[in-house]
């Protein structure tokens, strides 16, 4: 059963109207999905190549977030959804947090968290534990039916997470601490999912 909890049930005004108005100007899904990637090369290009710039960072991590879900918001609009597109979203969700994981590695690179731990480290953990996050849903739905979007941290909550504590780092710093706590969260998120698949597999309730 998917979760309850997910942030973007509280986004979904927002993406709606700019999905409602990029579909007036011919934006089309794909097109959508193609602005949300290009929003995460950006953040990655203002973290490691120009400025190094932890708010401008963040600002383009937010509107990654923001277009990872006016693609299906246009998709749905339009009565255009597809195999296809929703392949080539997916495919390109793990392009934009590959890019986006690689720029906070590169920026937090000789860093260490206590004088002990490499943040690169930290860093790699918290990059499979999004992606294996990400697969076990995918594998899972591919034996079961329903949705499987359980646990705290999924796309959306990653996202914004990254967003709200980069930006708070561009303040007020910490910023390997916070993301010594994400690399936490996505770990526990990634293990439920993978024991809740497993219980369901255990008790051979496939399609």
């Amino acid at each position: 059963m998917p979760s309850k909890y997910r942030l973007r049930y509280i986004f979904r005004p927002i993406i709606k109207r700019i999905a409602k108005a990029l579909s007036k100007i011919g934006i089309t899904p794909n097109m959508a999905t193609g602005i949300m990637l290009f929003n995460s090369i950006l953040s990655f290009i203002f973290l490691v190549v120009f400025l190094k710039s932890l708010l401008l960072f963040s600002i383009f991590v937010f509107l990654t977030g923001i277009f990872d879900g006016v693609d299906g918001a246009i998709a749905q609009l339009e009565n255009t959804e597809s195999s296809y597109g929703g392949f080539f979203d997916s495919f390109m969700d793990r392009v934009s947090e590959f890019i986006i994981f690689l720029g906070l590695l590169i920026y937090f690179w000789d860093q260490k968290l206590w004088d002990h731990i490499d943040i690169s480290l930290i860093i790699y953990i918290s990059f499979l534990s999004s992606i294996m996050i990400s697969y076990s849903r995918a594998k899972a739905e591919s034996l079961f039916e329903g949705d499987f979007d359980i646990g705290l941290m999924a796309r959306s909550e990653r996202l914004f997470y990254i967003f709200l504590t980069m930006l708070i780092a561009y303040f007020i710093g910490f910023g390997i601490y916070f993301l010594f706590f994400f690399m936490i969260l996505v770990s526990l998120t990634a293990l439920y999912r993978a024991i809740k698949i497993w219980i369901q597999i255990k008790n051979g309730k496939y399609k």
